[in-house]
């Protein structure tokens, strides 16, 4: 297929990493790209920017609350004639299905779902899910959040009250014009919501090329078809050069890395962290932050624990250190309580986080909790550090001097290289080093780590 210029897209995710997961595809094509915090930020927004991405921060919702949400940014202005991309977790987390059912019955068009991202390990395969070759049912994070649910996506779309089918792979195999004709022949049939098998990435290239043929139809996916989508058309120069990159004029050339993941992959991550000269490691108890700690007896016990950690966590940013902040784990810890856990961390850490020249975040709770403390709505996507790392400049409206402008990285918790953190980080410096007069952003000697 000749390289064509892709509509404008609206993709709408139900978390923050996520959203900026998919966007940064089209970032990496030259494409203008924004990640929104809500619908309230996408009714001010640039209606030329290329790609629309808004996390609706949905994923714990209820089917009533998300549904609410999918109509507020699909009726805001910026929205208009943008073509949908619906994007959900690879491994189906969240209530992904009811979304899709509201979307569905508000575009009236066939839903493409395909949360498979050969890439990161994750395919689908009679319409299961696959995570490294286990299915997604006998994984551990599927067994601890949502063991009572059928893993197969055909079925939770069902129950969401959509008629659905599947497309195996070996059509995928003959190309895009036979893909594209099946996918046309199920909208025909009535079919709403058509469940594709991909077993690596030329399915999804086949996908992206025969969605883009078929008018009445949105994506369903993660990030791995909008990477499909975006390579269908010629890259143009560098984005870099093209976007009014932010001054570290004014702030603190300290990187603070926020770890609010409890996956095994993030605490290998933040091992790694651990070993890196100039680093400073903190991990905050959750007992610190429970809303039982706010009574009297309880503020008297920690507070004085916290104000200490919170002022040396300052101190080591007014050094220029990096810093990395992770939640910790105890015996009462519950998934259900990450979302308050993450937003008393955020408020926390504030004033660190503030000074700092970049952050790096990594669990999508986690990132929108520390933009929301930081008062940040609005995030340009630049490039990538490597895939699932996504770099990004703040960019508020309501931001006039361009010395408050940050340097941005987030990272979904599950995935990645141990060292990915660390090279996120080291990315954020390279891009302030380059900003720099002279090229460098080294302020202070080497200095033992404190664990």
């Amino acid at each position: 297929m000749s390289p064509r210029s892709l509509p404008h897209y609206l993709v709408v995710a139900d978390d923050l990493s996520g959203a900026a997961d998919c966007a940064a595809g089209f970032a990496s094509a030259g494409l203008s790209t924004s990640v929104l915090l809500d619908a309230q930020a996408s009714a001010g927004a640039q209606g030329d920017v290329a790609v629309l991405t808004v996390d609706t921060n949905s994923r714990r919702d209820t089917a009533a609350e998300a549904a609410a949400k999918l109509q507020a940014v699909l009726a805001a202005p910026a929205s208009q004639g943008r073509r949908v991309l619906k994007k959900i977790d690879s491994t189906l987390r969240g209530g992904w299905a009811q979304e899709v059912a509201v979307l569905q019955s508000a575009l009236h068009a066939i839903a493409l779902v395909a949360p498979a991202f050969p890439q990161m390990g994750r395919t689908m395969q009679g319409g299961v899910v696959y995570v490294h070759g286990v299915r997604l049912a006998d994984t551990a994070t599927w067994q601890l959040e949502h063991a009572d649910r059928d893993d197969r996506a055909a079925q939770q779309l069902q129950a969401a009250g959509l008629r659905c089918d599947n497309l195996p792979a070996s059509l995928l195999d003959a190309g895009p014009e036979a893909t594209a004709q099946a996918i046309a022949n199920a909208r025909e049939q009535g079919v709403q919501a058509l469940v594709l098998d991909v077993l690596h990435d030329q399915h999804l290239q086949t996908l992206a090329q025969a969605s883009l043929q078929i008018e009445q139809a949105f994506c369903v996916c993660s990030a791995g078809l909008s990477h499909a989508l975006a390579q269908q058309v010629q890259p143009v120069s560098a984005l870099a050069a093209s976007l009014d990159v932010p001054h570290a004029a004014g702030r603190l050339p300290s990187v603070v890395t926020v770890v609010g993941s409890m996956s095994a992959i993030a605490q290998q991550q933040l091992a790694y962290l651990a070993e890196q000269p100039q680093t400073r490691l903190h991990v905050v108890p959750p007992g610190c932050l429970r809303s039982d700690v706010q009574t009297t007896q309880g503020q008297t016990l920690v507070q004085p624990l916290v104000q200490t950690l919170v002022q040396t966590i300052s101190d080591e940013v007014a050094q220029g250190l990096d810093v990395v902040v992770s939640l910790g784990a105890d015996a009462q810890t519950d998934p259900a309580e990450g979302p308050m856990l993450a937003r008393q961390l955020a408020r926390l850490l504030h004033a660190p986080m503030a000074g700092a020249a970049g952050l790096v975040i990594t669990g999508g709770e986690t990132a929108r909790a520390v933009l929301e403390e930081l008062q940040l709505r609005s995030l340009r996507v630049h490039s990538e550090s490597e895939p699932g790392v996504v770099l990004c400049i703040t960019e508020n409206q309501d931001i006039e001097q361009d010395t408050r402008r940050q340097w941005i990285a987030t990272k979904a918790g599950a995935f990645g290289h141990p060292a990915s953190l660390q090279r996120a980080s080291r990315a954020i410096h390279s891009l302030l080093a380059a900003q720099t007069p002279g090229g460098r952003t080294d302020t202070a000697p080497t200095e033992s780590k404190q664990r």
